[in-house]
């Protein structure tokens, strides 16, 4: 039995894998898995009851031998990723070659493919969900393929069938993404001409139970969900929890099927302007010479096994199509299972080139035909190699410890025990819980951050302060690090870095009242102060309606004839409160500084204060006219 090739290749990526991991906690998703799963809690939907149970059981494992848990989830991402190899490595030793040798290195070249794949590496470091589901879509095919291979008779029709159900049963428990695996199983199982009528009652009984055992595993969720397990979803504010999973039927259904997060579709023309973006990612990922072998396997696999091709071509475009119209920020990694068949049709594809049986026909040597095919297939591992050899450098996490050095510093900075943290990231936010509830710090803050709940009350960075502010009862509230742009809404207080206090909404109070509309905006009054540069100006808006668009603020001081002697132009709110996130009712107050290179006129000066918005400065409405007084 081949054992010694699939050991090695296991041992060398695994060593690459841990050579590159990163061994500490991270921002984002891995960070929230990586807290999740060691106090085995809830995570964000769809939940991943599957991977929260594997990875708090082998935290807590490692952990008795000083791993420390934010390396060991990293490092349970890397033997999901070593045993998808293998899988594929067991997948494609089933090609038709007839030279051992040959089979062989083809499929160590595709499991070395898929390996050496950057994006699929790179989920390898982190802790993260899709190497899981590279492996078990592996071990579907894998099952799929024995339907092929054992007799058609009696309970042998049913046990390989209910292998089937089982990984597919476990694969939903993971992540969604199985369900775009169901018409591929379908069309396969019809291409195979698979004996149903031979299947007996107790082997349905044996199908269903094979298909639904494993869904109870989301009994986890209802389970788990509780502030003891998971209290970063059941957090102080104020007097009262923010509780964000309430334990009803209505919350579950919503969690495990994606709809309480706030993810959507393109259009049918958005969708399709994806598609060189889709290409990009092919070409970038496999190169020409991949594309050309893929192009080749699955000519080969048309020729030697029609049903595999089918289930992997409806497997991939059933993904490619949904990955075009997906609309998530990290849509990169919903590209895996496409690389996962783009592999195997590579490797069929180097197993069309290595197989020399044809060229011994046709040259009636043998010994040149042999010689031939190593040729090529040396030259064909040159293409996992250099990938491997990139990868080493661009993809190394091992020395990354910016998660943690960004909240030590935060942390340094002492603020209140019972302090309010705000960030307009949640990627940023998420490794407060992995102190909290890892390592015990600082167990009385709160953490907050935009869409952290499907509610007005967090739907951008000024809401969930507004929130902070009037639900907090008092907790300080801080920002973790500089957002410019929130003053023209909040007076802000520098405190000791990064930490920025907020103390309240801004008072606006003019010193000169207005009170002229502007678009959907009011300008209620200004502030006029002479400096020895030149002049401070702070404009006060009122709000009246929701503005759609970001605009550029501009104000411009014009002499008695007219010609500008000063002007400010810059976004109104700047990064972290455009005015696409004003809302009705707010006052804001927008501070500009004109600079002027002789003195300020005594008289017949003119403020031109407007907004405009795109490459064609579209203005929201006519620039508002105020005359200053000669007494300013």
């Amino acid at each position: 039995m081949d054992r010694l090739t699939p050991a090695l290749l296991a041992a060398t990526t695994l060593a690459i894998y841990l050579r590159t991991l990163a061994y500490d906690v991270l921002p984002g998703d891995p960070g929230e898995f990586q807290f999740a799963a060691w106090r085995l809690g809830l995570t964000h939907p769809t939940g991943y009851p599957l991977y929260m149970l594997l990875g708090g059981l082998w935290q807590r494992g490692l952990a008795l031998l000083g791993v420390n848990p934010a390396a060991a989830l990293n490092a349970l991402s890397a033997v999901f990723a070593v045993l998808a190899v293998l899988a594929l490595y067991a997948l494609m030793r089933r090609a038709p070659l007839a030279n051992l040798t040959q089979s062989r290195a083809v499929a160590v070249f595709t499991a070395l493919l898929l390996a050496a794949n950057h994006t699929f590496w790179s989920q390898a470091l982190i802790a993260e969900v899709y190497t899981l589901h590279a492996l078990l879509l592996l071990g579907l095919l894998l099952t799929l393929d024995n339907l092929t291979r054992g007799d058609s008779s009696g309970s042998a029709v049913t046990r390989p069938l209910t292998g089937v159900a089982l990984i597919a049963g476990l694969s939903l428990t993971h992540h969604a993404m199985t369900l775009l695996a169901a018409p591929a199983v379908l069309l396969y199982l019809w291409a195979t001409r698979y004996p149903w009528r031979t299947i007996t009652a107790r082997g349905w009984l044996a199908l269903v139970a094979a298909f639904t055992l494993p869904l109870l595993l989301y009994a986890y969720i209802p389970l788990r969900s509780g502030p003891q397990a998971s209290p970063w979803l059941h957090q102080r504010l104020g007097e009262g929890t923010l509780s964000l999973y309430h334990n009803d039927w209505s919350s579950f259904l919503n969690f495990i099927t994606g709809r309480s997060i706030s993810v959507g579709f393109y259009s049918v023309e958005q969708a399709w302007a994806n598609i060189p973006q889709a290409a990009l990612l092919w070409h970038a990922h496999f190169g020409w010479a991949g594309l050309t072998l893929m192009a080749l396997g699955l000519y080969f696999v048309a020729r030697h096994n029609r049903p595999l091709l089918l289930l992997t071509v409806a497997l991939a475009v059933t993904q490619q199509v949904f990955n075009l119209f997906y609309a998530i920020g990290d849509i990169l990694v919903y590209y895996i299972p496409l690389y996962v068949t783009g592999a195997l049709w590579a490797g069929y594809g180097a197993a069309a080139l290595v197989d020399g049986a044809w060229l011994a026909a046709r040259l009636r040597r043998p010994q040149i035909a042999a010689s031939f095919s190593a040729l090529i297939a040396i030259l064909l591992f040159l293409l996992p190699l250099s990938a491997l050899s990139s990868g080493s450098s661009r993809l190394d996490l091992s020395a990354d410890r910016t998660a943690r050095a960004t909240w030590e510093e935060i942390l340094a900075a002492a603020p209140a025990d019972n302090a309010i943290l705000i960030s307009n990231d949640r990627d940023e936010i998420v490794p407060l819980f992995y102190f909290q509830y890892v390592e015990g710090r600082a167990p009385g803050l709160t953490g907050l951050h935009p869409l952290m709940a499907p509610d007005e009350r967090f739907s951008d960075i000024g809401a969930t302060i507004d929130t902070a502010l009037s639900e907090g009862r008092g907790q300080p509230v801080y920002l973790i690090k500089e957002m410019p742009g929130l003053e023209i809404k909040y007076r802000l207080q520098p405190d000791a870095p990064p930490l920025v206090r907020v103390l309240g909404p801004v008072e606006a109070t003019p010193m000169y009242p207005v009170n002229q509309p502007l678009g959907g905006l009011t300008l209620t009054g200004y502030d006029w102060e002479p400096l020895a540069e030149g002049v401070r100006v702070r404009l006060y808006w009122r709000v009246d309606e929701r503005l759609h668009q970001d605009y550029t603020g501009t104000v411009q001081l014009l002499a008695a004839d007219e010609h500008m002697i000063a002007q400010d132009d810059r976004p109104s709110g700047g990064a972290y409160y455009p005015a696409s996130l004003w809302k009705p009712g707010e006052q804001l107050i927008d501070e500009r500084l004109l600079n002027l290179d002789a003195g300020l006129p005594a008289e017949g000066l003119t403020l031109l204060v407007g907004m405009y918005a795109g490459p064609q400065l579209e203005h929201l409405a006519p620039p508002l006219r105020i005359a200053i007084p000669a007494t300013q």
